[in-house]
């Protein structure tokens, strides 16, 4: 179940010392999840009406993705919710409302 499994992501997020995965520092586990929480966040919304970033369940991913968007370096490469939108949906179920 894919809340179950954000829960635990959430969870690790909130046992470090800072917003990143292993503390203060961007690390790799930070890049590699954010190519997925960033499609998976547009796609949810769009089709489920599902937040992943939303800070009431998930305050540690909510914490990370203001983390993330703080630096530059993500600002410059993170792209649109309409695109991401069309990115996963077989993966996640389709459309809403199906």
């Amino acid at each position: 179940n894919f809340e179950a499994v954000l829960a635990r992501v959430d969870g690790a997020l909130r046992t470090t010392s800072g917003s990143f995965f292993l503390g203060d520092e961007l690390s790799l586990v930070d890049l590699f999840f954010c190519s997925f929480l960033e499609r998976a966040e547009a796609s949810l919304l769009y089709y489920k009406g599902f937040r992943v970033r939303d800070a009431e369940p998930y305050p540690g991913v909510a914490a990370w993705f203001d983390a993330m968007e703080a630096r530059p370096s993500f600002r410059a490469s993170q792209s649109d919710y309409y695109t991401h939108a069309r990115d996963l949906p077989p993966q996640l179920g389709g459309r809403r409302g199906r």
